[in-house]
């Protein structure tokens, strides 16, 4: 069937309104309003030039205040404490009605009580929304810099196809997801400029996560994270574009569709509709004459942690640009840039060899006005799909709920999944009384997460196994890379039980609206010769270690078992000096976390260890080393007392610190050459290389009787460092053997110290890391603390080819080299704050190593 003539009239002026320029003579609704250039000074996308975020930020206040299509609101503050802006851009009769269209949008997400009648007449009745965010990664500088020209052609273009945009659908614009980031790089850009200095900001563009920023979202432990989350759940969007950059030689700009696989719990209609905005990117952009732009490459639908709002009924539209050199120069190449093969993903190769910062402005902008324009066209079947989505969760037929049950080892492990739950928008009750479900019985307290909810896919992603396709290239050929990882299963990273009760069962419950710790009684005063004591089973036991530790209140751990009361403690207990102080600190933590105090009548007389006052934790943080960034998040959260190990600490390692911890991406060359001084200013001094004097330093610091814990390649570092026996047995050949980001079984020796309050199957996290072998048993002092089983399914949840090659290979081992302690870590230990049962083995370490050794009568007489 022909198109209408006015549809294809609005076809044709989106082409020509990009390629050519917008006039404001008759056609502006508020001429008032500078253009971009006129406020800047340049025109943007111009070579070697950036707009600042201050700047920018002004801009969008000035355009707020002088049209009446845009609304400015501050949603709240950035980790360093910059702004975090969303403006609201429709027409006028659009923002007039807002609450309205929001509360229809609510209706349709939640479809519980609707009749499908009224679910029709909502879908007619409100206008479909468009959430697009840039720059959260900070250095993929040209998308927020088309924010700008994008929010002012909105903002005042009279046209009939801007016109037909505001007045059918809503735009949310966050024009940076990350101001910390944007201001960081684009200042740092504009310092350097004329020097002889590197250009790109040297460090994480995040203080925490750096490129990990979009890998949070469902953890969500930064503040940007959260403020996203809230942006979702208060507007329900049907579209979220997600504007970033890649490789100078990727293709000119990607859109979905994605490669497979995508996640189960990802409704088909959802990625349905992902597929068709994309391709009518592809085609709105091949329209204008733009080549070299594909699909289906690299990226996949799969992770939770990139991709939260596909749960909660949003497309999820990425679109990458290829990157230019130094920021925001030519890339220039020696013939046409990019892969010049063509397929049926890659119609038309690009065909010069330069590609500019003002191309991926308006490649940005085009997919932009591409997807907005197909939502506004087709509003009505967008919302009744929505609908669609929100009815098939809550009717799930074959899958009743999630039981969490109470008094688990780990109530902080159960508190922060409950929270990742409640700001994901799920559900949580709690019963308030005792109950059997799927032949199981159930105490009052437990928690409750029925599926038959709007974001039940949320949920049931969160705390099933993953079983991630067989993915290869070709038969037999190597395995096809997912994007980022394939297992996120709450329950094994954190150390809980969620059961999985697929028929129906009765149980009174009461809607929580927000998480508190469990009730906890704090015991009496231990008697003379007695003492309080902590389990050492939950990782939020270091909240309040370390708050002890501030407050210098003496700290013990029993290093054997051992029985007082009848109740039997394990091996880490921690056992505190009764004193008032340390009942008052004791007393408040407990209550915070949940985490219950215990006391006993008598210190037993065996082996202890007492905490080391104070203990100074060293990490070393190379620039942009994102392990370190996510460690910093975890020390800050617990209260650690660490600083960096900078440059000028090596010529006194031991005086500054008692343990230093090596994470993945620390390498000899990071520490020894470090940065190039000819190349970053004096700022930058405590990153520069200590060369080969500070690397026998940092040798001396733990043969002088230093702590070293080491993780993922930081545990090759430490092995080169120290020329620790330890061989790499893996196959090199992905073909072979491979896991990316995986959970996999391993045996842990529950009576270290590095492993005190663990369970002895706790699984570890595995992204392309090692496993290893001792070989020479001799030469230091060792003890194999977690190794992979001798036999076995290795495979926990995501995907793993050859877990044969880990059969009773070693992850973890303590030495003693020299009058020093270290543990390593094959795996990465501590990933992204992710696995944190696991993580709490780091933080054990860290602490152990540097402690006083006592003898039973002197652990016994720590109450006297």
């Amino acid at each position: 069937m022909r198109a209408p003539f006015r549809r294809v009239a609005v076809v044709a002026t989106a082409v020509i309104a990009l390629v050519a320029p917008v006039l404001p003579t008759a056609a502006s609704a508020a001429p008032s309003i500078p253009n971009p250039e006129q406020y800047f000074g340049f025109r943007i996308g111009s070579d070697g030039k950036l707009a600042t975020f201050d700047t920018m930020d002004s801009y969008y206040q000035l355009i707020a205040d002088r049209s009446n299509r845009v609304n400015y609101e501050e949603v709240g503050r950035t980790t360093q404490d910059n702004p975090y802006v969303m403006m609201t851009i429709s027409s006028k009769k659009n923002l007039d009605n807002l609450d309205r269209l929001v509360e229809i949008n609510s209706k349709l997400a939640d479809p519980r009580g609707l009749s499908p009648t009224e679910a029709e007449a909502l879908a007619r009745e409100g206008k479909p929304f468009y959430y697009v965010q840039a720059g959260i990664h900070s250095t993929e500088v040209g998308n927020p810099q088309a924010m700008l020209e994008i929010a002012h052609r909105l903002a005042t273009e009279n046209s009939p196809y801007i016109n037909n945009i505001l007045n059918n659908a809503v735009i949310l614009m966050v024009p940076s997801q990350n101001p910390d980031g944007t201001t960081m790089v684009n200042d740092y850009f504009n310092a350097t400029a004329g020097t002889n200095y590197a250009r790109t900001y040297p460090d994480l563009y995040q203080k925490y996560t750096g490129h990990d920023d979009n890998r949070d979202w469902f953890m969500f432990t930064q503040d940007e994270s959260k403020l996203m989350v809230s942006i979702q759940n208060k507007y329900h969007p049907q579209a979220f574009q997600d504007a970033h950059q890649a490789g100078s030689g990727a293709p000119r700009m990607f859109t979905p569709p994605y490669l497979s696989p995508y996640d189960p719990n990802i409704d088909p209609i959802t990625v349905q509709q992902t597929n068709d905005m994309g391709m009518a990117m592809q085609r709105g952009m091949t329209s204008a004459g733009m080549k070299g732009v594909g699909w289906a490459r690299s990226y996949d639908y799969w992770t939770p942690s990139r991709q939260y709002q596909v749960y909660h009924g949003a497309a999820r539209l990425l679109t990458e640009a290829a990157s230019v050199r130094d920021l925001a120069y030519p890339q220039v190449g020696d013939g046409p840039l990019g892969s010049q093969e063509s397929d049926i993903n890659f119609i038309e190769p690009y065909d010069s060899n330069t590609w500019t910062l003002r191309q991926i402005v308006d490649y940005t902008s085009q997919a932009f006005y591409s997807g907005v324009d197909e939502l506004a066209n087709d509003g009505y079947n967008w919302l009744k799909d929505f609908y669609k989505v929100g009815v098939k969760n809550t009717t799930r037929p074959n899958e009743f709920a999630y039981v969490i049950p109470a008094g688990q080892r780990d109530p902080q492990a159960v508190r922060d999944t409950l929270d990742i739950m409640r700001t994901g928008a799920v559900e949580v009750r709690q019963a308030t009384a005792d109950f059997t479900a799927g032949d199981k019985s159930y105490p009052k307290g437990s928690y409750v997460i029925y599926l038959a909810q709007p974001y039940s896919g949320f949920a049931k992603t969160l705390l099933e196994v993953q079983h991630y396709p067989q993915l290869l290239q070709y038969p037999g050929g190597p395995p096809q890379r997912p994007y980022d990882v394939t297992a996120q299963t709450l329950p094994m990273l954190l150390g809980f039980q969620a059961d999985l009760v697929t028929n129906q069962f009765s149980v009174t419950t009461k809607l929580l609206d927000k998480i508190t710790p469990p009730p906890v009684t704090m015991p009496a005063e231990p008697a003379d010769g007695g003492a309080y004591v902590l389990g050492p089973e939950s990782y939020g036991v270091y909240r309040i270690v370390t708050k002890l530790q501030a407050q210098g209140i003496p700290t013990f751990r029993a290093a054997t078992q051992f029985t007082d009361g009848g109740k039997t403690y394990p091996a880490g207990t921690f056992v505190i000096p009764p004193t008032a102080p340390a009942r008052q600190v004791l007393q408040n933590q407990s209550k915070a976390t949940g985490i219950p105090v215990f006391a006993i009548s008598d210190v037993p007389a065996i082996d202890g260890v007492q905490l080391k006052p104070g203990t100074r934790i060293g990490l070393m943080k190379p620039p942009n080393n994102i392990p370190s960034g996510w460690l910093m998040w975890m020390f800050d959260q617990y209260k650690v007392k660490y600083q960096t190990v900078e440059a000028k600490d090596y010529k006194n390692l031991s005086g500054t610190f008692d343990a230093i911890v090596m994470p993945e991406g620390v390498s000899r060359t990071k520490i020894v050459n470090g940065l190039d001084a000819a190349r970053y200013p004096k700022d930058w001094s405590w990153a520069y290389g200590v060369g080969e004097e500070g690397w026998n330093q940092l040798r001396d610091f733990v043969t002088n009787g230093g702590t070293l814990v080491s993780f993922g390649t930081g545990t090759s570092t430490a092995q080169q460092l120290l020329d620790l026996p330890l061989e790499s047995v893996l196959p090199s050949s992905s073909s072979v053997f491979y896991s990316p980001g995986s959970l996999l079984s391993q045996e842990i020796d529950t009576n270290d110290p590095a492993a005190w309050g663990m369970t002895a199957n706790n699984p570890v996290w595995f992204e392309g890391d090692r496993a290893y072998r001792i070989t020479d048993p001799a030469k230091y002092p060792f003890h194999v603390v977690g190794k992979y089983p001798d036999s076995g399914n290795q495979l926990q949840s995501g995907w793993l080819i050859g877990g044969e090659y880990l059969n009773g290979t070693v992850n973890t081992v303590s030495w003693q080299v020299g009058k020093g302690s270290v543990v390593t870590f094959g795996n990465q230990a501590a990933f992204r704050t992710w696995n944190r049962g696991e993580q709490k083995m780091v933080f054990n370490a860290l602490f152990d190593g540097p402690s006083q050794k006592l003898t039973p009568e002197q652990f016994a007489a720590l109450a006297d």
